[in-house]
């Protein structure tokens, strides 16, 4: 089994290095590239996963379709297929970035830090979710406006990235 890497960037997202991802995410996170993204049905409605249970970070919370990490090398449209196929079973097209320089950090109640370079995509699913029960618990289709006014209405139900995003990109 080989152990994943993230990589380190600067704040001008230039790579500084690589670091394992289980050794990066601690109370010290150095900023790291990610990406979400979130994925819609032909009807038009966004897919939202609660995070399983066993996750290192925001576990059983709700949060957008999926994240990760891109591998050293890796790109970021290779990543989130690769991610998409793991986490939820979907192949992916019309891919495209709706928040190319989103970063983050916050700190879970844990004290685990997310500290993240994360450029946001969406995408079209293709086929049935079928969850990974490592990586989601649970799983929604639902009305891109209705899950904006849920995350603004309760945003402790949801993930602090996930809310951010959604103020960003406006209610649809």
């Amino acid at each position: 089994m080989t152990v994943e890497q993230v990589v380190l960037v600067d704040r001008g997202g230039a790579t500084i290095g690589t670091a394992d991802k289980i050794a990066v995410h601690s109370a010290h996170t150095p900023l790291h590239l990610a990406f979400s993204c979130h994925v819609y049905s032909p009807a038009g409605q966004v897919l939202v996963t609660r995070r399983a249970l066993g996750k290192l970070t925001w576990p059983g919370v709700w949060t957008n379709s999926f994240c990760g990490h891109p591998a050293p090398g890796e790109s970021l449209d290779d990543a989130i297929m690769r991610r998409a196929a793991h986490e939820l079973g979907l192949v992916l097209t019309g891919i495209e970035v709706v928040l190319p320089d989103f970063s983050y950090r916050a700190v879970d109640a844990s004290g685990i830090v997310e500290n993240e370079l994360c450029p946001v995509y969406r995408a079209l699913a293709s086929g049935d979710v079928t969850p990974n029960p490592d990586e989601v618990s649970e799983f929604e289709w639902v009305d891109p406006a209705a899950l904006h006014d849920a995350a603004v209405a309760a945003p402790y139900a949801f993930s602090p990235w996930l809310g951010w995003q959604l103020e960003q990109l406006g209610r649809p």
